[in-house]
This record gives C-alpha cells, sequence and structure tokens, in this order.
C-alpha cells in the first residue's frame, strides 16, 4: 500500500492503534514511513495527560520531545514546552505594585516591567491582598491582568477582596481582569502548564497573577512541580508578561519549589508576635536591577486595603 500510494505521488496518512491485531509499533510500517508521530494518553496517580512525540520525520529536523496536547472546542493544542529558554527582551520601563509605601523601597518606582516577582510568607500574611492590588494597578493604567488563583473561585477572590476595599468587579466587567480559578489537582502539571500558556496565548495579558504557586505541589512530585515552574517562569518571560507569583513559605526553601533564584524580585513577609498583638513584617529579599531598601516595614491591612509603613514600628 506505501508503495502503490508513493509511486503515483500521492500523499498518505496512516492511522494505527498498538495491539496484536493492528499495525504496532515494531512493524514494517515504521520502516517505510516518512514520517511516524506517536500519540499517547498516561495516567498517573489518577491523572490523565496525552502526549505526542515526532519518533521520525525523514530529511527534516525535528524535536524529539514528548509534549502534551489538548482536545478542545477549538481543535488540538499543542506547545512545545521543553524548547523554551533564556532568549527574552528586557525593559528597564517601571511599573507599580498598588502600594505606595512598598513602590517606596522600590526607588519609588516598582518592579521592572516583564520581570519575575516572587512575594513568599505564610498563611495570612496578606500575600493575596498584595495580588490584588498589583492586578488593579494594572487595570488602572489600562493594561489586562490575568490572575490564576488556585484556591479561591472567582466569586469568592472578589467578595473577600471587597472586605478590605478593593473591588475587582469593575476592572473584570472593563475586561481589563480576567479570573481564572482551578484545582491544581483536576489535570497533570503538565496539561495545567498548557492550559496557562494557551490562556497567556489567547488573552496576551500585560500583567499575570499566579495564587498561590506553591499549590500546584498537589498536581505532582516536587521535582514535577519545579521542572513545570521553571518552564512557566521562562514562558512568561518570553511572552513579555510581568508576574507576581505568590508563595507560601513556613521557613523553608522547599515551600519555594526552589525557585527563588529564577526571580528577579524577591519579597518576604512574616507573621511576628509583639507584645500579645501579631505584626505583619515585609522585607526585600532581592531586586535585582535596581537599590532597594533593605528595612523590615510594618505591613497592615484594613478597610483602605494594604499599607506598608515608612520604617518599621511607624
Amino acid at each position: 500500500m506505501f508503495g502503490w500510494l508513493k509511486e503515483r505521488g500521492l500523499s498518505s496518512i496512516i492511522t494505527a492503534e498498538r495491539g496484536e491485531k493492528s499495525l504496532t509499533r515494531h512493524g514494517i510500517e515504521e520502516y517505510v514511513s516518512d514520517c511516524v508521530i506517536v500519540l499517547e494518553q498516561r495516567v498517573q496517580e489518577e491523572l490523565a495527560t496525552r502526549r505526542l512525540r515526532v519518533v521520525k520525520y525523514r530529511g527534516s529536523t525535528h524535536g524529539t520531545n514528548e509534549y502534551p496536547y489538548l482536545i478542545e472546542e477549538g481543535g488540538l493544542k499543542l506547545l512545545p514546552i521543553t524548547s523554551l529558554g533564556l532568549a527574552h527582551a528586557v525593559s528597564s520601563q517601571r511599573i507599580s505594585t498598588g502600594i505606595a509605601g512598598l513602590d517606596a523601597m522600590l526607588e519609588g518606582k516598582g518592579f521592572y516591567k516583564g520581570s519575575s516577582i516572587l512575594i513568599s510568607g505564610g498563611p495570612g500574611t496578606g500575600k493575596t491582598s498584595i495580588g490584588a492590588h498589583f492586578a488593579l494597578a494594572a487595570a488602572a493604567r489600562g493594561e489586562h491582568c490575568l490572575y490564576f488563583a488556585f484556591e479561591e473561585s472567582e466569586p469568592q477572590l472578589v467578595r473577600n477582596m471587597r472586605s478590605i476595599g478593593i473591588d475587582l468587579q469593575p476592572a473584570m466587567d472593563k475586561g481589563l481582569l480576567s479570573i481564572e480559578s482551578v484545582r491544581p489537582t483536576t489535570h497533570g502539571l503538565e496539561m495545567h502548564l498548557t492550559r496557562m500558556m494557551h490562556l497567556v496565548q489567547d488573552q496576551k495579558p500585560d500583567v499575570i497573577v499566579v495564587d498561590p504557586l506553591s499549590a500546584i505541589e498537589g498536581g505532582g512530585s516536587l521535582a514535577q512541580a519545579s521542572t513545570m515552574v521553571l518552564r512557566l517562569v521562562d514562558y512568561l518571560k518570553m511572552a513579555g508578561a510581568t508576574a507576581l507569583y505568590l508563595s507560601v513559605q513556613d521557613g523553608d526553601e522547599k515551600a519555594n519549589l526552589n525557585i527563588s533564584s529564577l526571580m528577579d524580585s524577591w519579597i518576604t513577609i512574616k507573621n511576628v508576635q509583639r507584645e500579645g498583638d501579631l505584626e505583619r513584617q515585609l522585607f526585600i529579599v532581592k531586586s535585582r536591577g535596581m537599590s532597594h531598601s533593605a528595612d523590615v516595614r510594618k505591613l497592615c491591612i484594613g478597610a483602605q486595603g494594604v499599607q506598608v509603613s515608612e520604617r518599621k514600628g511607624t
């Protein structure tokens, strides 16, 4: 059949299933075909992931890695996630954090546009509140923010932020803020990554918030999660988006998925007991390419949102 088609100059696509009664990977069809593509569906820890691999393609240089793919209403979507690198543009433009006191700690100008920022801290330290300020600051500039929420639904996040004077709904109504809520255990890690990449491709956001990044550990092992985060950080940098990653940290670097070295800026928040009261303290661990405050500042969350003091204790 292969020879008959080639003699007549016809291109052909042959599909086959693995099994004793069908064409197999070790049959002659792989030797006479010019291109062989293998599709698989794997189930690990009750989560299914579809993968594609080009086994051979004569006369052409092709990727040899496995790539996850989705089958959705728009058809088949695939991303070569293993081919990401460090070839991304950088910007000297600065954008506000949305919090005046935090901007002041960053030369009064905020973060670099297109940079990667990590905000880590224990539960209840105000990470999501800072993320909401960052999203609203983007909307105020007329930019689009894509907010990935792994622990709260969209209505819950909107309601909770209203309790501290932050109203996300107007920005959503104007199309300047999109909230994507999904549990990390809904899909495998690579499937989550592929979906996130496609949303970035479709929406082309200027600012992205991932809340919390540490939640993805529930979708696989620590090593798998760290690999996914590395690919995500590289992809968002190549897309030119300013990415704010929120991560739960309880004094262990592993809680940050060992990614703090990948970040351009790293801010840590801690809950400290002072004279019987609980006080939030914020400090900047690093911020590449700029001079930043080395002070430990008091962080307050109230009806007016998040405020950072001029110095500790004020």
